[in-house]
């Protein structure tokens, strides 16, 4: 028998002390839903892992100018960062959470 490897779970995890936080809940939809997504995106294997999430992966979802505010929102309320600027020829824009959400954990909980 060998090992077994060991895969994402087939959901999303959310922090409950998020949903409680007021910051969030002020968020619209469109940003919440972003999130969401981006942190289905986020390889948890990586600690200081980023994202990328070209507009075209989330069209069906919401249109680009909607995508565009909710990135500003986001950013705005110190959730995520852009840690590379992406554009026509340098690539996608890349961004990191920050702040006290994050962790997919609470401190003192060992992944």
């Amino acid at each position: 028998m060998g090992r077994k490897k060991h895969k994402a779970p087939p959901f999303v995890m959310v922090r409950r002390d998020l949903l409680k936080d007021l910051t969030w809940r002020k968020l619209s939809n469109a940003a919440k839903v972003l999130y969401i997504y981006l942190r289905y995106k986020f390889d948890f294997k990586k600690v200081n892992s980023e994202v990328c999430l070209p507009y075209v992966e989330i069209k069906d979802m919401m249109s680009s100018k909607t995508v565009s505010r909710a990135f500003k929102e986001l950013i705005g309320n110190q959730f995520i960062e852009k840690s590379v600027q992406g554009g026509l020829f340098k690539g996608m824009n890349k961004y990191k959470f920050v702040g006290e959400y994050k962790h997919f954990y609470y401190k003192g909980h060992k992944v």
